[in-house]
């Protein structure tokens, strides 16, 4: 049986994108021309412009 601890580092792995703002993390599900879809642990999608991710002041990556 997994800890809390064991299972929070399991959804970091497999969700390494938080955003800052929302405190949600997200997986990249797919990229194309300069628009990426990102899935919420909920399942939920979310389409954001792909350069927004290398600002570290709305996200933060796992690992």
């Amino acid at each position: 049986m997994s800890t809390l601890t064991e299972l929070a580092a399991q959804i970091a792995e497999l969700y390494p994108l938080k955003d800052k703002t929302a405190g949600k993390r997200y997986r990249i599900v797919n990229q194309l021309a300069g628009l990426t879809e990102l899935e919420e642990v909920s399942g939920q999608p979310r389409y954001i412009a792909t350069h927004t991710l290398k600002d570290e002041r709305l996200w933060d990556r796992a690992g």
